[in-house]
């Protein structure tokens, strides 16, 4: 049915047949098609496509305030939004058993023109991880004050867990204490090194899971 607002235009709203009338921001007359509940089945391939997309947006959404400010190189895309999205769906994305999962090796937590961290060693004793890495900025790209960011995720309990500007380059080393929940917990680890003024970052490094 449709009905007739009282204005001083006059203008007709509700639905009509297969269409709808709105009121549009401005005051005008705005006219919809009817929505219709999709009862179409999708193809296994388009269903593929939506797990997918359900499966990035869930994993990166939680990082994805750290994740903003860290992919400074927006790999051609409008926003960091856009490039940590499409490089995740493009690159860090598998299948096990015909569904699909993080690659986490390939995953990125950062991007930009900083030289990367530089495994020498890390190992995890109960809540402690203990990081070394070269901290060689004699090269292009690499300052002494550059600042260490480690991300983590505990596949086994769906948690994150952040350590911002946590150590210089120069430091060449750091002991991070876990949370106690994720004491027995395996966690994928990432690093990267940002500008000490957080205005570019590093491509990340995968340090495994510990």
């Amino acid at each position: 049915m449709g009905l007739m607002v009282d204005t001083n235009k006059g203008m007709l709203t509700g639905l009509v047949g297969s269409v709808v009338f709105v009121k549009g921001k401005n005051g005008e007359a705005i006219v919809r098609s009817r929505p219709m509940r999709n009862t179409i089945k999708p193809t296994p391939k388009k269903q593929q496509s939506c797990d997918r997309f359900a499966v990035v947006g869930a994993f990166i959404k939680p990082m994805y305030p750290f994740l903003k400010v860290s992919f400074t190189d927006w790999l051609k895309k409008r926003t960091a939004r856009d490039a940590v999205r499409s490089y995740t769906l493009k690159n860090a994305v598998k299948l096990e058993q015909g569904k699909p999962v993080i690659d986490y090796p390939k995953f990125l937590i950062s991007t930009g023109k900083q030289r990367a961290y530089q495994a020498v060693q890390q190992h995890r004793a109960d809540k402690e991880l203990v990081l070394e890495w070269q901290p060689d900025s004699t090269q292009a790209f690499a300052q002494s004050d550059d600042l260490l960011s480690v991300v983590g995720y505990a596949p086994q309990t769906s948690e994150y867990v952040f350590f911002e500007a946590c150590a210089t380059r120069a430091a060449a080393q750091v002991q991070l204490e876990l949370p106690k929940a994720l004491a027995e917990a395996p966690v994928h680890l990432w690093a990267t090194f940002s500008t000490f003024s957080g205005d570019s970052y590093a491509y990340s490094t995968y340090l495994g899971l510990l």
